[in-house]
């Protein structure tokens, strides 16, 4: 109790120290800043501002940065990033490491939605969430960016950590057709979700064994930091076959270990696929041992015995890039 007493001690006071809520499966204490009248995303590493566009949901008020490239031939590519909970838009691209810089080179256009309540239904039960109409909202986006020959409809593509990874899940659920791949970081698959039809597109994981709030072994989400009920997940072993069923994935095509190139981060990370790179079933599971609750190669926004470390052996940007870039619906 003593250690529990600390622990959550050390969580309060570096939510104190850090200046927005930080990219986690539950709500900071402290509120972000508003994303309103914000020029600007937290240290943003596109080469150009984004626009902040701001659109009326079933007469709710939302909000999305939209970054199009100065080099993206329009219609483009477009790959959707939600923060996870107690997160923002505004910093959202600082804490997973430069998707906007990545956008540049990729010339694919990048859309940092905002939550309600800084959250995203993702179909857990959700203890003081907000039950905000979010699959509404992403669809209207959708729809706006087609419209206006933004957006490749054929190339839409979503992304996010945590509780913002398992939105993505349920965003490809709930609007079967319009997404063409999802990569889910620091989010397995909810018994929810288990429970419900899975979405039949190719899907890309990266989840820690040492993830301190979304169990690999299965269980309770938030673990011992959080009391409040944030649902459960389903083992990850059990996951990946869930999606391999009902992608009908087939066999394992690809086990590779990666090297290691900083020993000192205290991971080591693994790849595996299941099906064929490209084809609609794949199936791509990025496993870091000793991993955390945490993006690859992006921001340790808390100290590593509350989140655990950061792999900095790969690239989560790049990564998520390749694995869209040889997905395109027919």
């Amino acid at each position: 109790m003593k250690r529990l007493g600390f622990i959550t001690l050390c969580l309060a006071a570096a939510m104190a120290i850090l200046p927005v809520a930080t990219s986690l499966a539950f709500a900071s204490p402290l509120q972000p800043p508003a994303i309103h009248g914000r020029k600007v995303p937290r240290k943003w590493s596109g080469a150009k501002a984004p626009e902040l566009v701001e659109t009326t949901v079933n007469g709710v008020k939302r909000s999305y940065y939209l970054y199009i490239p100065a080099k993206a031939a329009l219609p483009a590519p477009v790959v959707f990033l939600f923060h996870g909970g107690g997160g923002n838009a505004w910093s959202v691209d600082y804490h997973v490491g430069g998707m906007a810089k990545l956008a540049d080179e990729k010339a694919f256009v990048l859309v940092c939605p905002e939550g309600t309540d800084h959250q995203w239904n993702d179909g857990r039960e959700v203890e003081g969430r907000t039950k905000g109409d979010d699959v509404a909202f992403i669809d209207q986006v959708i729809d706006n960016l087609v419209a206006k020959k933004v957006a490749d409809s054929s190339r839409i593509y979503s992304c996010g950590i945590s509780n913002g990874g398992f939105f993505s899940q349920y965003l490809a659920q709930k609007l079967k057709g319009k997404i063409t791949a999802v990569a889910s970081v620091a989010a397995s698959v909810s018994e929810v979700m288990a429970a419900s039809p899975m979405s039949r597109e190719p899907i890309m994981f990266v989840l820690g064994d040492n993830d301190p709030l979304v169990p690999f072994k299965g269980g309770r989400v938030g673990g011992k930091l959080i009391k409040k009920s944030r649902g459960s997940v389903i083992p990850f072993d059990s996951a990946i076959e869930a999606y391999r069923s009902a992608n009908n994935a087939g066999a394992l095509t690809l086990q590779h270990e990666l090297p290691d190139l900083v020993p000192g981060d205290a991971c080591r990370a693994s790849v595996t696929r299941y099906g064929t790179e490209g084809d609609p079933a794949e199936v791509l599971v990025y496993k870091i041992d000793g991993g955390g609750h945490t993006w690859p190669q992006g921001l340790q926004y808390l100290p590593s015995a509350l989140v655990g470390p950061v792999c900095q052996d790969f690239n989560c940007n790049e990564a998520i890039w390749s694995f869209f870039s040889t997905h395109r619906k027919q």
